[in-house]
């Protein structure tokens, strides 16, 4: 089951700070070609817009199809041919995201996109692109986007960047971010209008990355002269061998009006992060948790790479403690420490 309803309880307790403004997780699409125009004019399935260019061969939808995922519903899933072409490219666009900006209620000056992407095979010798972004006019170009990330498949490095600030961003702690093969990744971006700031939540990396947004951009109501427009991805496959296959995936897309940056992120910096210490780690039991700094820590809550809450633990301002991990099943965990300075988000491999 998707993990749509987490953030229900919260919604119902404060609905004005925080609303879904679009959210599409495919579970109602029918299986089968996303579209039926490939010239990106007639809308297909939810809206979205597609459209393809085979080089060589006549456009068709084919590349651009709802399939399902054991364990997760449906998911969007584009794809090369086998054989390939010399060149395919599909352009996947949901317009007037505007209209759902529009909606939002007074104060909610923080856009969040969240979405999941699945990173697919490796395509040795040749670099494929898959990139989605939102944008602020009605096109799919990547000068207009507000925030992009583009994958490349032979490397697995992403590559984020966004309106007036510095490109590429790093998401991890060094200076090329590199996925997993054949790995399902969150990503979340907080886009905030009143404070020029963007800030990149990974979990598969631990990492939560501050920079700047418009930085160059002058005017009293940021959100209306910057206001996201549509929603595009962008997917680019190359010749390659007879054998290899392009193929990414994407899920739970979710776009969210917020007042402010929830504090969790504002504090789940790397710096407080690289603090504490997680003993043994890849771990079958016990973990043990330390500081240097005798910081204490009164709750422990443990998610999955796709954001889902698995557990929580409570404890009563501990500076050293243990955490069961034994009825983790085995994968990569994130535990969200939180303390008096703030969140701490340390990565844990359960084995």
């Amino acid at each position: 089951m998707k993990n749509i309803l987490i953030l229900l309880p919260l919604l119902f307790s404060n609905p004005v700070h925080c609303q879904i403004l679009y959210e599409e997780t495919f579970d109602n699409y029918t299986i089968g070609n996303l579209g039926t125009d490939p010239n990106g004019v007639i809308p297909g399935q939810g809206g979205w817009l597609t459209l393809s260019e085979f080089f060589g061969k006549t456009r068709h939808n084919n590349c651009t199809t709802i399939t399902s995922e054991l364990g997760r519903g449906k998911v969007l899933t584009l794809s090369s041919e086998m054989p390939p072409h010399d060149l395919i490219r599909l352009h996947l666009t949901k317009p007037d995201i505007n209209s759902l900006i529009d909606q939002r209620n007074t104060g909610n000056n923080v856009i969040k996109l969240e979405f999941d992407f699945y990173t697919g095979p490796q395509t040795i010798g040749s670099s494929g692109m898959s990139t989605l972004q939102i944008n602020d006019e009605n096109n799919q170009s990547y000068y207009s986007s507000l925030v992009s990330y583009r994958y490349k498949s032979d490397t697995g490095n992403i590559i984020v960047g966004r309106l007036g600030g510095t490109f590429p961003v790093s998401l991890d702690n060094s200076n090329t971010t590199i996925l997993p093969f054949d790995t399902w990744v969150t990503f979340r971006v907080y886009l905030d209008y009143i404070n020029k700031k963007v800030y990149y939540e990974t979990p598969y990396f631990n990492t939560v990355v501050m920079g700047d947004f418009l930085s160059q951009a002058t005017g009293t109501n940021l959100i209306e002269n910057y206001k996201p427009e549509t929603l595009s991805n962008y997917f680019q496959a190359p010749k390659t061998a007879a054998s290899q296959q392009m193929v990414n995936k994407l899920d739970n897309i979710k776009i969210t009006a917020l007042q402010s940056v929830p504090p969790y992120v504002l504090s789940a910096t790397n710096f407080l992060s690289e603090k504490f210490n997680i003993y043994p780690n890849p771990a079958s039991n016990v973990v043990t948790i330390t500081n240097n700094e005798n910081m204490l820590v009164n709750k422990i809550e443990v998610y999955n790479t796709t954001g889902k809450l698995i557990n929580t633990q409570n404890y009563n301002n501990e500076a050293e403690l243990q955490l069961n991990v034994e009825n983790l099943a085995s994968g990569t965990y994130m535990l969200h420490l939180q303390t008096n300075e703030g969140t701490a988000v340390k990565k844990l491999v359960k084995k």
